[in-house]
């Protein structure tokens, strides 16, 4: 069974959701609502989707379980870009603070986002224990782990990170992030990115069964992904170029800049 089909659904998945979410993001406070409103009627049927695809071991059963989790995600990016699950801590950075004090106060500002999200991934894996099809609670540990990843470079040291999609309501934020040159983390943690992809990769395009084909490049996919993000971080590649055509005019003008 070809790549191809997982591959490019996962791309276009990703392209379409971050996008949609950033609009969503810099909407007013009753559009915001109303979004939450829907992606959580949404999630309570990914949540469906996930525990009636359990002993699924079809490619649509693989593909089911996988956007369900893609939806969860969503749910998640979409209660955090809001603001309404972050941290306690919602003041910028005071410019002399450093440490383990400066961990502490950027580890307080998304917090509550970071236990909800190992809360989900605690949640889905118990209820796909014994189950035969694990894709969904496979994607969704992968998304956390690349998240967390991607969040610790951030902090240690990324030169090139990308904020003008953030509202202005978590403009704080990047007064935690370091501009400071990638060293041996991003190394590893890039490096970790690219190994895994090409294991998924190679274990999808070995596998005899249709069903761990489409998972396991679904998992590749989004793993070279991954790769791709911290890469981003480290390089002056246009990443901002993907989504520019979302913001408004004059945000427009400040990516270009960046």
């Amino acid at each position: 069974m070809s790549l191809v089909g997982p591959i490019l659904a996962t791309l276009v998945l990703w392209w379409l959701s971050t996008g949609a979410i950033l609009v969503l993001g810099r909407q007013g406070k009753i559009a915001r609502i109303a979004a939450m409103v829907i992606i959580s009627g949404l999630a309570l049927l990914a949540l469906a989707g996930l525990w009636l695809t359990r002993e699924l071991s079809t490619p649509m059963g693989a593909y089911t379980a996988a956007f369900s989790a893609l939806i969860l995600w969503a749910w998640h990016e979409m209660s955090f870009l809001f603001g309404w699950i972050t941290g306690p801590n919602k003041a910028r950075c005071p410019p002399d603070l450093t440490g383990w004090a400066r961990f502490k106060a950027a580890t307080a500002t998304l917090i509550h986002h970071e236990l909800a999200l190992a809360a989900t991934v605690v949640s889905l894996g118990v209820m796909s224990l014994g189950a035969a099809n694990l894709v969904g609670v496979q994607i969704f540990a992968l998304l956390f782990a690349l998240r967390l990843s991607s969040k610790f470079n951030l902090f240690v040291g990324a030169p090139h990170f990308t904020d003008q999609f953030l509202p202005e309501r978590l403009s704080y934020l990047p007064s935690y992030f370091s501009p400071r040159p990638a060293g041996l983390f991003f190394v590893f943690t890039a490096g970790s990115c690219a190994i895994a992809a090409a294991v998924f990769f190679w274990i999808a395009a070995t596998a005899s069964l249709p069903f761990e084909t489409v998972g396991f490049a679904l998992l590749g996919a989004l793993a070279a992904l991954g790769a791709l993000e911290h890469i981003f971080f480290a390089s002056p590649l246009p990443d901002a170029a993907l989504w520019r055509w979302l913001l408004p005019s004059r945000d427009a003008a400040r990516a270009r800049r960046l």
